[in-house]
């Protein structure tokens, strides 16, 4: 018995020294087959492993003493050859499906990690395409401002309110506001601006002037007070600005503008105004210059002379353009003869019936004569001030001086064009049979024949709409004496009153 568990002991000692040395010696080599061959080469694997099983018969030879110990030896070793190939196979199957579910699982990471690299790719390529939407949206957005329209033959963005593609020469949809093409004349700008409490908030026309300009593209200076023509856009004193203590008041005077480039630049600035959080009101006023400089075709004195004849002739229509409503005080108080700064032209003239004033502005023969009769007392201070062009240090323009001040940008395009196409217009021969109206006509045919005579209907369209000049009610123009308040229906019967009684009305 003693020799049985002897040899017991050392079969199964030299079995797990077996395990042991072979488990260090080639479990990487199984798991790199395992890994790396399909399912034959694997089957190939599992028949070494069984024919491996049997060498432990060959290795564990043991010399028995007698018969009885041979055969208790062969049934050891049988029963230990058994248990090794059932240990084996087992370790193999295990093996087996361990790299199985290895293979699952590194399918399964690179299946996520291919997906994950895609979803990654994609969001990548969605943000930058999202950036690229980004910045078409806003360069379309910079280049297409208010009033601009997409051609819808060939789909190129138009400048605002132009009436026909300038790519394909297709003219605009109608439900599209458009404007003629602007006259080739120069203009410049004036825009006055009270900032509420600036000095108390610490703003200073120095700080407003260098932000404008960082914001840009238009430089913007300050420069005191001062009426010198630069090359671009300046921030002066005004003193016929009124405001309390605490505001900030100037005037923000453009360079020679031309054409839709000036727009353009007129567009930029306004905006940027309101980008630092300034902006106008309607107690400001908005000045427009038009050029009247030697080769400016409303320069010669018969120009002047037409202009002067239908802008006298038409005050009350622009009187109705300039204010919204009766009930808008200020746009109320440019109407008539009621504001000091801008006072009226047609009451320079008196009780002179329309023929009368029409013969008496004809009848000048230098510049000189007519500025006096169109501002007397060389009294800049009118709706269309002359006075500039007999002034040898300033340039010579034509200053209207009636509009209140702009917040809108479309309002500020509009009457610039509206006050160019006039200008331009009032020089042809036509101008006579527009604008000089018989002296029983009413305010609205003073404001069909203004727009008769700009020949846009655009402008029509959209002062008469914003107006709402198509009411009977808002087509009045009510004439006050300054002492009395005696309300007239217009010009002439208010100066007639004010000779009667020797109440002034200039």
């Amino acid at each position: 018995m003693e020799e049985e568990d002897y040899l017991r002991r050392a079969i199964e000692e030299s079995l797990k020294s077996y395990q042991a040395h072979e488990q260090e010696q080639e479990n990487e080599g199984y798991a790199r087959a395992f890994a790396s061959h399909d399912e034959t080469e694997q089957e190939a694997i599992h028949a070494s492993l069984m024919s491996h099983a049997s060498e432990p018969s060959s290795r564990l030879q043991l010399c028995p003493r007698n018969e009885g110990e041979a055969e208790i030896l062969a049934s050891l070793i049988s029963h230990a050859e058994t248990a090794i190939q059932a240990s084996i196979m087992s370790h193999a199957s295990e093996r087996s499906a361990r790299l199985q579910m290895e293979k699952i699982e590194d399918r399964e990471i690179a299946a996520a990690t291919q997906l994950s690299f895609v979803s990654s790719k994609k969001r990548r390529l969605v943000e930058q395409m999202n950036e690229i939407a980004t910045e078409y949206t806003v360069d379309r957005s910079d280049g297409k401002r208010i009033g601009s329209w997409d051609c819808p033959l060939c789909t190129f963005v138009n400048q605002p309110y132009a009436n026909k593609c300038s790519a394909c020469d297709a003219k605009a949809p109608s439900h599209v506001l458009t404007f003629n093409p602007l006259p080739q004349i120069r203009f410049g700008l004036e825009i006055e601006i009270v900032v509420p409490d600036g000095h108390r908030d610490g703003f200073s026309l120095e700080k407003i002037a260098r932000k404008l300009t960082s914001i840009g593209p238009e430089k913007v200076e300050f420069l005191g007070y001062t009426h010198a023509t630069t090359r671009h856009w300046k921030i002066v004193t005004d003193s016929s600005i009124r405001g309390n203590d605490s505001d900030l008041c100037f005037e923000l005077v453009s360079p020679v503008l031309l054409g839709d480039e000036g727009l353009n630049q007129l567009r930029s600035v306004m905006d940027n105004i309101r980008r630092i959080g300034v902006s106008t009101n309607a107690s400001c006023g908005f000045h427009v210059h038009v050029d009247a400089e030697p080769g400016s075709p409303i320069s010669s004195l018969e120009a002047m002379k037409s202009v002067s004849r239908c802008f006298v002739a038409l005050e009350n229509a622009f009187d109705l353009l300039v204010s919204f409503a009766e009930n808008d005080s200020h746009g109320r108080n440019r109407r008539t003869n009621r504001n000091e700064y801008c006072q009226s032209n047609r009451m320079a003239f008196g009780q002179l019936s329309n023929r009368q004033l029409w013969n008496k502005i004809s009848s000048t023969n230098h510049r000189k004569q007519l500025v006096k009769m169109m501002n007397p007392g060389w009294d800049r201070y009118r709706k269309l001030n002359l006075t500039n062009v007999t002034l040898h240090d300033r340039p010579s323009t034509y200053e209207f001086r009636h509009h209140g001040g702009v917040q809108d940008l479309q309002e500020a395009e509009a009457w610039v064009r509206l006050i160019l196409s006039f200008c331009l217009n009032a020089t042809k021969p036509c101008a006579m049979q527009k604008c000089l109206l018989p002296e029983e006509s009413q305010v609205k045919d003073e404001v069909k024949a203004l727009f008769d005579l700009v020949d846009c209907d655009g402008l029509e369209q959209l002062f008469m709409v914003d107006r709402k000049l198509f009411l009977e009610e808002r087509n009045r123009n009510v004439w006050k004496c300054r002492i009395c308040q005696k309300p007239f229906s217009n010009s002439r019967s208010l100066a007639q009153h004010c000779q009667a009684v020797g109440h002034s009305y200039s």
